[in-house]
């Protein structure tokens, strides 16, 4: 997927002397353009008051559950959820069902959302009296990583079904983010999960970023989540509150 997208010269290091002079310009005219929509978006967001949050993560880390479990704490008529899946409609009529409204975005065969996207779905739905919107990215742990899609806060979900290596294993996604969900967490003896290793290659990457540890059975262990986003929107608008 990533040769139909280009998304891996973004990511990866290539080799000076194996690089052409045509792919270079092409390259950075593409991240260019897509970075300018993403600049003019996180300000009308802005202006608008709505804190834009970027959710990624592996294709069943657990994404939906997060957002269904936050319009526990944040009111479902306070959230727009933009949802990407490469096809169906899956997710969003599932988010409905909790009286989120959600939009789809179906890539086909591309692995992740782009800013134009964002772009096209808010041209056409403009967000009314809401606080927070939710990019859903396309489950994936490696496309999405560095892509500016109009988002103020990155927050990536990684499940302890997973495994304990992924921080070490896909680096950049981590390095990038505000914050981690490790969902899941009731599963964690089952799945042999070394919390302590997780931990502490996730500290190496990124030292700053909070730690949210949940399980969906546990539907009160997502507050400090929400908190947390609630805490970044007020900073986004300039509200004054205590720390």
């Amino acid at each position: 997927m990533c040769e139909e997208c280009g998304c891996q010269d973004h990511h990866q290091s290539l080799d000076q002397e194996k690089q052409s002079s045509k792919i270079i310009p092409i390259n950075q005219s593409v991240t260019a353009a897509n970075d300018i929509i993403a600049d003019q978006i996180t300000q009308v967001l802005k202006e608008k008051k709505v804190l834009s949050i970027n959710l990624m993560g592996s294709p069943g880390s657990g994404k939906t559950t997060v957002i269904e479990a936050l319009s526990k704490f944040i009111p479902s008529k306070d959230m727009v959820v933009i949802q990407g899946d490469l096809e169906s409609d899956i997710d969003k009529k599932r988010l409905e069902r909790s009286h989120i409204q959600t939009f789809q975005i179906n890539t086909h065969s591309g692995c992740h959302l782009n800013a134009s996207m964002i772009n096209n779905i808010l041209l056409h739905e403009p967000i009314v009296d809401k606080s927070f919107l939710i990019i859903e990215n396309v489950g994936n742990l490696v496309c999405p990583a560095g892509v500016n899609i109009g988002q103020h806060v990155n927050v990536v979900v990684s499940s302890v079904t997973e495994g304990s290596d992924k921080p070490k294993k896909y680096p950049i996604v981590f390095m990038d983010a505000h914050a981690i969900v490790l969902s899941k967490i009731d599963f964690a003896s089952l799945a042999e999960f070394n919390e302590e290793q997780y931990l502490h290659d996730l500290k190496e990457i990124n030292g700053t970023a909070p730690i949210f540890k949940t399980a969906a059975k546990q539907g009160s262990s997502f507050k400090a989540v929400a908190d947390f986003l609630i805490h970044k929107r007020s900073h986004l608008i300039g509200e004054r509150h205590q720390h």
